[in-house]
């Protein structure tokens, strides 16, 4: 499905976001507080507590947080995309498609949005929704409590953002790899005007790893392992793409730059030895530009450094954190009700 530039519009979640006052980590952290007050209140007035389990209470609390977790993680990295694309743009070359992708930054098609929700939801949330509760029909609505209502209702919802967030993550970062190969002079010892691309990739990573770490706290149930190794593998791609891909066109430029560099330093390194071989006092100059030649090619092809690298593999550790944490908390409960 090709999509017309006047199709492109920022998602509806974006524009609440924008709306509302305040970061888009604090509404996510008073969305997750509404979320719950509503739940827990109407689990009080109905009484459910009797005929509801404590794991279905502790899945409605979790997808609860995931549902408020996604949709601020979709709406963030929006945000986050729109400004890297603004500010990287003003390093790169006025060609007619510059503009073109500054305009559509944080906008996207409303029908490719759909598809993308929609298909989100019915191989993810139903297909996990039919392998988590094998005993039981789980679409049989007369034998719902309230925590089960909670959780069909919130799998649709956090499963739709999760969908339409995959697909912002490759298709932002498509662009910024786009726009980014727009470059026409690259300076190798000053990397500087392309770090929001560097930040804008550890963004990206970090936020994925974030909804890992969320969907962790399933992990105390062992009918939801399966399905969080899935998750878990699929999410660790998405980081690595989410890394990557915005780098991928400055990467190009920088590997050409590299070896226009690299032919410059053996061209001169010739013309140096035909002066020493003529009496000419060439020494020092071809001293020079060895030592120059040796730091050229002792540069990385990638815009990062090893701190990069440590802090990414930091954030993979977050989500054995957080279901850790989860157990440990699952065990003090137990001990303490016990």
């Amino acid at each position: 499905m090709s999509a017309t530039p006047n199709s492109y519009v920022e998602p509806r979640t974006l524009r609440a976001y924008d709306a509302l006052p305040g970061n888009a980590i604090s509404i996510g952290i008073v969305f997750a507080i509404g979320l719950l007050s509503v739940f827990l209140l109407g689990r009080t007035i109905v009484g459910s507590g009797d005929n509801s389990t404590p794991d279905e209470f502790r899945v409605a609390i979790t997808q609860i947080l995931m549902t408020a977790y996604s949709a601020t993680a979709y709406a963030f990295l929006l945000m986050t995309a729109r400004r890297t694309t603004r500010e990287i743009s003003d390093v790169v070359s006025e060609l007619p498609h510059r503009q073109a992708i500054v305009d559509r930054a944080g906008k996207h098609s409303r029908w490719v949005l759909l598809l993308v929700g929609a298909a989100s939801y019915l191989l993810i949330g139903v297909a996990a929704t039919n392998a988590t509760t094998p005993d039981a029909n789980p679409w049989d609505w007369h034998g719902w409590n309230h925590d089960i209502y909670w959780h069909r209702a919130t799998t649709l919802f956090f499963t739709w953002w999760i969908g339409c967030f995959c697909y912002v993550i490759v298709a932002e970062s498509a662009r910024l790899s786009r726009l980014s190969n727009s470059i026409v002079t690259l300076d190798l010892l000053d990397m500087r005007p392309y770090q929001p691309l560097v930040r804008q990739g550890l963004t990206n990573a970090l936020v994925v790893i974030g909804m890992v770490s969320v969907l962790s706290l399933l992990g105390v149930e062992s009918r939801y392992w399966p399905a969080l190794v899935g998750f878990w593998i699929m999410f660790i791609v998405l980081a690595w793409i989410g890394l990557m891909l915005p780098l991928r066109g400055i990467r190009r430029k920088f590997k050409a730059a590299k070896g226009q560099e690299l032919d410059w330093c053996r061209q001169s390194l010739m013309t140096s030895r035909d002066s020493l071989r003529g009496g000419a006092a060439g020494g020092r100059s071809i001293a020079e530009t060895v030592a120059y030649q040796t730091m050229i090619e002792n540069l990385r092809n990638w815009p990062f450094d090893n701190p990069t690298l440590v802090r990414f593999t930091l954030y993979l550790l977050i989500p054995l954190g957080s279901w850790l944490g989860g157990a440990l908390v699952e065990r003090g409960l137990d001990a303490i009700l016990s």
